[in-house]
């Protein structure tokens, strides 16, 4: 066999055992019960209200004590550092495969609408490349990455740090028959109870406060999160929740921005909620940073947001 055909025969070899990986990984992943992209597209959770967003609803409201409150079924969409990119495409996922809920709460701040906040998490789709709209919205958030997928295993080898555990994890999930997420109503409590220094370093690094930055594709997914879940028939709230006071004052185009967000609420008719008033927002007791409250001060506004959603629920 002369060199040619060897290095040929080498580099099929080479392909086909990536690509057999790769699906190896597509197996994995979507058995992973602890991944919400795949959990969502295989439970039969049909909640009636729905929460989505980044960080903040995810460990902020708890289903279990909102449901006590509202007797309507409700489930936490939202994920750690998310952008609407991110969230987009999450209920995408849920909608293909669950009942339309009624209400879907999205959490909007300023933070939500610059891009050095929050992030798209390529690797969250990694297993779901393909599908058109994946495709598109990888297309328009990680460029690169998008071009790259077409070669066999890339998709993975790309983010594998990211990726590697929740594979393994998915495998021993499958093979256990484990079919229910650690958190299965999509809540995680936060591992931090107390204050941290983050308002502190933001100060020293920005001492006459910080400028949020309007980026057009944080814009563009947020309306596109809007126009998906107004598609299925969904009422939207976008909210905000409790800010710590103190924080305000090193925002200084805060008001421009939140202008900017209520614009697109009034333009698809929608409301646009702050619990800005709420006393809580006075004191870092109830915060583990400017936007996270602790466990005592999401108790305290997850009730406060039961009684809104149910004086909602009967007024209509």
């Amino acid at each position: 066999m002369n060199t040619v055909k060897k290095i040929t025969l080498s580099v099929a070899i080479i392909l086909l055992v990536l690509a057999g990986l790769s699906r190896v990984y597509d197996f994995a992943l979507r058995h992973n019960a602890n991944l919400k992209a795949a959990y969502v597209q295989k439970a039969k959770i049909d909640a009636e209200i729905l929460f989505h967003g980044p960080c903040e609803p995810l460990w902020m409201i708890s289903p279990a004590r909102l449901d006590s409150q509202t007797h309507v079924r409700s489930y936490n969409l939202a994920l750690s550092h998310s952008d609407f990119a991110d969230n987009y495409l999450h209920l995408y996922f849920y909608l293909k495969h669950n009942k339309t809920p009624k209400l879907m709460f999205l959490y909007v701040t300023p933070e939500s609408m610059d891009a050095n906040y929050n992030t798209f998490n390529t690797y969250r789709f990694a297993a779901f490349t393909g599908d058109p709209v994946v495709d598109s919205v990888l297309k328009d958030c990680d460029p690169a990455y998008a071009r790259w997928t077409a070669f066999p295993f890339m998709k993975y080898a790309w983010y594998s740090s990211k990726i590697n555990f929740d594979a393994l994890q998915g495998l021993k999930h499958y093979m256990q028959h484990r079919t229910v997420p650690y958190y299965a109503d999509g809540y995680e409590p936060p591992t931090q109870v107390v204050w941290d220094n983050h308002l502190e370093e933001f100060i020293q690094l920005y001492p006459h406060g910080y400028n949020f930055e309007w980026n057009k594709l944080r814009e563009k997914y947020l309306c596109k999160t809007i126009a998906l879940a107004r598609q299925y028939g969904i009422e939207v709230v976008l909210y905000e929740s409790p800010v710590l006071q103190e924080a305000l004052q090193y925002q200084p185009n805060r008001q421009e921005i939140l202008k900017r967000i209520k614009g697109i609420a009034d333009a698809y008719g929608i409301e646009y909620v702050q619990f800005d008033k709420m006393k809580i927002a006075a004191s870092r007791k109830y915060f583990m940073s400017t936007l996270n409250l602790n466990i005592e001060g999401s108790r305290i506004f997850t009730d406060s947001l039961g009684r809104y959603i149910s004086g909602r629920l009967a007024a209509h």
